[in-house]
């Protein structure tokens, strides 16, 4: 899987700063790309309960390590799935076919 983010929305003056949204897109390379969006707030809940991951953690991850002003350079910028390149990494999935067909 891979994981990228498309865009970043700056919340109106009068909101919270964890409003702050995030607009990213999934391709596990079987299925179309899905796209989504998240909520910096939601990224922190994900992030405090799943240490490690899949591309999608490890980009929520890079969202909530980045200070305020940079969210904008993370824009664009590619999280690529650990599992495919190390197989046997420790994983918390039930086993490699939780990853879905391999080409």
């Amino acid at each position: 899987m891979r994981a990228t983010i498309v865009s970043h929305e700056v919340p109106p003056e009068s909101s919270a700063a964890e409003i702050h949204r995030f607009r990213f897109k999934l391709d596990d390379g079987n299925a179309p790309p899905l796209t989504e969006s998240i909520s910096l707030r939601t990224a922190r809940v994900i992030v405090d309960n799943l240490a490690d991951g899949n591309a999608f953690i490890k980009m929520l991850h890079a969202i909530v390590q980045t200070p305020p002003g940079d969210y904008d350079s993370l824009v664009g910028k590619d999280f690529p799935d650990h599992y495919k390149s190390n197989p046997g990494a420790d994983r918390r999935m039930p086993g490699p076919d939780s990853e879905g067909p391999r080409p």
